[in-house]
């Protein structure tokens, strides 16, 4: 049974928070992560949909950008390189810092061989680094597991061995299900992966292309990266929440919501669920996926 959700997997403050922090990130960016818009006709990954007929339970994620440009790439990624996909990890559930196993969710690790750099430095996460010194994490929802399949409506097409230009940012605190680690993120999923074609230059469908030998003089501005503009965004979300509770149009529940996500989110990470919590969560997706569908 096919379920799927505005904001992922569950209505939570965590999402209403992230989703409002990264918003802001976006607007003040002109390219920034989006949350979970809910259906979308955008391709789905092959990689990620094979088997989806004996899941009991398929939940359907994307993820929308701002308006994005080359130049708003550039200035807002933490990293701008080329790289050769190599291919993906095993799924695995994310429990986020407040919420638990109701608000967890599936993401995989796409490992990247760098080969140029044009922007920032190459941080390898531990999970790629027995692939090679220079071998980097994009992270992105999606992943399927025994009973239960998270599909990522907005995951690039990927070939592995082929060539790709990344424009990627970090999260640096626990929000929006972030784990600790060197691990990226690509804006908009697909937007921030561009195909390298057979005359040397990357493209991508929703943005353009740009030759490869532009990218070597490529001129980089001083403007904040996206890592930076969302931990701004967050203390000015926060500190938005203290005013309307100020004025009297929040009451003292959601206050509290909201200032235990932003404590926990910048005091700790989200963490990867062992096995027990991996086969609650699917028993839970299940259980809501049969309510849903006798209620249809």
């Amino acid at each position: 049974m096919n379920i799927r959700t505005k904001q992922g997997l569950r209505l939570s403050v965590l999402a209403a928070f992230s989703s409002v922090a990264l918003v802001c990130a976006a607007a003040l960016s002109g390219c920034g992560s989006q949350p979970p818009q809910g259906a979308s006709s955008a391709e789905v990954s092959h990689s990620q949909v094979d088997g989806l007929q004996s899941k009991e339970a398929v939940l359907h994620v994307s993820a929308s950008s701002a308006e994005c440009t080359f130049e708003s790439l550039r200035d807002d990624s933490d990293l701008v390189a080329s790289g050769r996909y190599l291919g993906k990890s095993d799924p695995f559930l994310v429990i986020p810092v407040v919420g638990g196993i109701d608000s967890a969710m599936y993401y995989t690790d796409y490992y990247f061989a760098v080969e140029d750099v044009f922007k920032g430095d190459v941080l390898v996460d531990d999970s790629a680094s027995s692939r090679g010194d220079s071998v980097i994490s994009v992270r992105m929802k999606g992943g399927v597991g025994d009973r239960v399949a998270v599909v990522n409506d907005n995951a690039p097409e990927l070939e592995e061995g082929a060539d790709y230009l990344l424009f990627l940012y970090r999260v640096l605190d626990g929000l929006d299900g972030n784990t600790e680690g060197n691990h990226y993120y690509s804006f908009g999923d697909k937007l921030g992966i561009w195909e390298k074609g057979a005359s040397g230059a990357f493209s991508n469908s929703e943005i353009g292309s740009v030759d490869s030998s532009s990218l070597a003089v490529m001129p980089v501005s001083d403007a904040v990266p996206a890592s930076e503009q969302n931990l701004q965004s967050e203390d000015a979300m926060i500190e938005d929440v203290r005013n309307l509770f100020a004025a009297g149009k929040i009451d003292e529940k959601m206050l509290n919501a909201y200032e235990e996500l932003y404590n926990a989110s910048r005091n700790g990470f989200a963490t990867i669920a062992t096995d027990d919590e991996v086969a609650a969560f699917e028993e839970a997706m299940v259980a809501s996926s049969t309510a849903h569908s006798q209620s249809s």
